[in-house]
């Protein structure tokens, strides 16, 4: 997946969903690979919880983001050089 992130300014719940859309991953198939339900999903996704550490690192491998950007919003992610 190629990916260039112009926009470092993106919230958690936009990079938790804009990586799952990316992924092409349903929440439904996102829930199901982290092992949660996929209402939690969407409370992480809207803001209304924060997932835990050990779903961030779920969460990476599932989307192919770095763990550092998905978590922090830091990363070369797609930039070349």
């Amino acid at each position: 997946m190629s990916l260039v992130i112009e926009n470092e300014t993106w919230t958690l719940t936009d990079r938790l969903r804009k990586s799952r859309l990316l992924a092409g991953l349903e929440q439904a198939e996102i829930a199901a690979a982290l092992g949660v339900a996929r209402n939690t999903v969407s409370n992480w996704e809207h803001g209304r919880s924060e997932p835990p550490a050990s779903a961030f690192v779920r969460w990476s491998r599932a989307t192919g983001v770095p763990l550092e950007w998905l978590a922090e919003g830091v990363s070369d992610y797609g930039s070349e050089g």
